[in-house]
């Protein structure tokens, strides 16, 4: 079963995008970018929230050779996915919520 370590991690300091990645070689990537969004306010945060539960789904529906994957598998992938990035989601909001 693929299990993903898909991790949101600011690409650079200066480009305000993230990446989900599952951790198989050959797996997709996908940016989310924030910059367009106001992170200080709950709308950003639920906005960039939905950016990054259909990038997760995007990255986990297919296998490293374009087969789709299993639902079973696809739901798994999805949760590892959100769980990886939880911790780097609430750094990046708290660091623009101290003016960062």
């Amino acid at each position: 079963m693929k299990t993903p370590t898909a991790i949101l991690a600011a690409a650079a300091a200066l480009t305000a995008a993230t990446a989900i990645t599952p951790a198989m070689a050959g797996q997709p990537t996908e940016r989310v970018s924030y910059s367009d969004l106001n992170l200080t306010t709950q709308e950003g945060q639920d906005i960039l929230q939905q950016r990054l539960n259909k990038a997760a789904w995007r990255v986990c529906m297919f296998d490293a050779k374009g087969q789709l994957q299993t639902a079973e598998h696809q739901n798994a992938c999805y949760r590892q996915a959100r769980k990886d990035v939880a911790v780097r989601v609430a750094e990046v909001i708290a660091d623009h919520q101290r003016g960062g």
